[in-house]
């Protein structure tokens, strides 16, 4: 138990913040979220390899309790609570804009091949190396770059057509 809450005490932060970019910088519900991911790693914890990082492998237990979350819970809910959370620094109007914005982008992440949808969930939101990126996905890593840079294309095309933005 004390190696475990070291590692706690050592990723929390880190956890919690990707976490907190996947739910749109909703606190309350990245805390619930970060407290089942490291419930998730403890309970398995004994069958990690070593295959990469274990920064990384808290990351992916983490993604998979968020997207098992949203599949039990209302996505509509998660968004309207997320824009409705107070943000001093903002105005309403371009907290609103920014989080529509977010909304569009992990909707036409969504539709891209589920290996695309790994590259680019790794690099955007668990901000991780290339190299890593492959090791997880069992790519090399310039095949992870390859993937991104069209991935990233095919957003912004999506995001110009669709929705009008430009970016």
């Amino acid at each position: 138990m004390g190696d475990f809450e070291e590692l706690y005490h050592l990723y929390y932060s880190y956890v919690y913040h990707y976490i907190l970019k996947l739910t749109d910088y909703h606190d309350n519900l990245a805390e619930e979220i970060t407290q089942e991911s490291f419930y998730q790693a403890y309970l398995s914890l004994k069958r990690f390899r070593g295959d990469c990082s274990i920064k990384s492998w808290l990351c992916q237990i983490a993604k998979n309790t968020y997207y098992n979350y949203m599949k039990t819970h209302s996505k509509e809910s998660c968004i309207e609570d997320a824009i409705l959370t107070k943000h001093d620094n903002m105005n309403l109007d371009t907290m609103t804009e920014n989080k529509q914005l977010i909304i569009h982008i992990k909707e036409i992440i969504s539709n891209l091949d589920e290996r695309s949808q790994s590259v680019v969930m790794y690099r955007l939101f668990d901000e991780l190396p290339y190299k890593e990126i492959g090791k997880l996905t069992g790519i090399r890593e310039t095949t992870a770059k390859v993937i991104f840079s069209r991935a990233k294309i095919k957003i912004k095309q999506q995001l110009k057509e669709i929705y009008g933005y430009e970016i």
